[in-house]
């Protein structure tokens, strides 16, 4: 949208300014399933200059991928997104339809603008199946996957970014706990401890891991076939080289796992000087196999832009009318996340993806407006994006 691709054999130079600091990374904006199924993508890591709240001693970048390499058992989807890696289903399961649900938050939308212009066919579901079935952590397989040797008492700091076109990936590490401390390269006020993470297509979380229980441990994934299509990875501990690690837990019962509303945002976002508006977005498509996905019943570039100015905070309200989750993803700019089926957050989160859970699921985002230019605003699941799951916000 705001460059003309990259041809074969030319070269293009990219000039910034390395901020905010944070875990992001980069990937390919053209024939996006195509290019990124192929693994055109890379961490793009920015350090602070002061400081951490929380202090470690190792910093390790984790990606984690999804692969269709039509050699293995093909994986679950994982169509619910971050609800289903917590044993449940989306949006209605959860309450959305409840007195604080989105028609409270946000004004009404009739029964059209409910089914994306589609009717029911919105509400029927179904997309264009892919053969998933590896798995992988920085490329690689277990066992080819380098073990992460650790020594006792060390305090490591894991940067985790899913990289996956389909799947959500519920992440542990078995025997230790997981300290969230930044959410798509956002910090925490203070960290949340956990035992396991849920993350959609496109989310990063920084996590930090105390090594205080020596021995030999799996990191590995919770989503059934995960851990078979090769996402685990050796943790072992100096002078416990020839331990066995107890094999992989499969599910999460019984784990505290994490979710939007048990962080707390550190402001970080400017704050607004210009107009507050509210925008409604309704998510769409999919029906019986359908490969068109729409937002308020249209596809990109038919879609209408949310134009703002510099200083302008916008809420937008997105309603998943879909049987799958959207992991919706803003370029150019961070938001808040305000409520997500219609629970509200004192405390909002700062992130650039929300993912939007199946079956009536809801969220309501907000941003400050205060890097100017066009911004996508897009699923971040490329068969969604390709279909037509795209809005633009410009920000004048």
């Amino acid at each position: 949208m705001t460059q003309a691709p990259v041809q074969p054999g030319e070269m293009f130079t990219y000039e910034f300014d390395a901020r905010p600091a944070g875990t992001r990374w980069y990937h390919t904006h053209f024939d996006e399933h195509r290019q990124m199924d192929l693994g055109l993508a890379a961490p793009l890591i920015i350090e602070p200059t002061a400081a951490e709240p929380r202090p470690y001693d190792r910093d390790i970048t984790l990606v984690l991928d999804d692969w269709a390499t039509g050699m293995g058992q093909p994986v679950p989807d994982t169509a619910a997104g971050t609800a289903g890696g917590r044993g449940r289903a989306g949006g209605m399961m959860s309450g959305m339809m409840g007195g604080g649900g989105m028609g409270g938050m946000m004004g009404g939308g009739g029964m059209g603008g409910m089914m994306g212009g589609r009717g029911m066919g919105g509400m029927m579901g179904g997309s264009e199946e892919h053969a998933y079935d590896v798995m992988t952590i920085n490329g690689k397989t277990y066992p080819a996957i380098a073990p992460l040797r650790v020594k006792n008492g060390e305090r490591v700091r894991l940067r985790i970014i899913n990289a996956s076109a389909e799947h959500t990936h519920v992440v542990r590490l078995a025997g230790h706990r997981l300290a969230v401390t930044h959410t798509d390269g956002n910090p925490l006020e203070t960290a949340v401890e956990v035992d396991a993470l849920p993350m959609a297509p496109a989310e990063r979380y920084d996590v930090v891991v105390t090594a205080n229980h020596p021995g030999a441990w799996f990191f590995h994934c919770t989503q059934p076939g995960h851990v078979d299509a090769g996402e685990r990875m050796l943790v072992v501990y100096e002078d416990h080289a020839r331990a066995t690690p107890p094999d992989p837990e499969r599910g999460t019962s019984g784990l505290r796992l994490w979710e939007y509303g048990l962080g707390r945002g550190r402001s970080v976002l400017p704050a607004a000087t210009g107009e507050t508006r509210s925008v409604m977005l309704t998510l769409s498509g999919g029906m019986m196999g359908s490969d068109v996905w729409t937002i308020n019943g249209k596809r990109y570039p038919d879609t209408e832009p949310i134009a703002c100015r510099t200083g302008d905070r916008v809420a937008i309200g997105l309603r998943n009318m879909s049987m799958e989750a959207h992991p919706m993803h803003l370029h150019g700019q961070s938001f808040r996340v305000l409520a997500v089926n219609g629970s509200r957050f004192a405390e909002p989160l700062v992130k650039d993806v929300v993912d939007v859970e199946a079956h009536m699921g809801s969220a309501v985002v907000e941003l400050v407006a205060h890097n100017g230019g066009d911004w996508l605003f897009h699923c971040h699941k490329p068969m969604h994006m390709m279909g037509g799951m795209v809005s633009v916000v410009k920000v004048g």
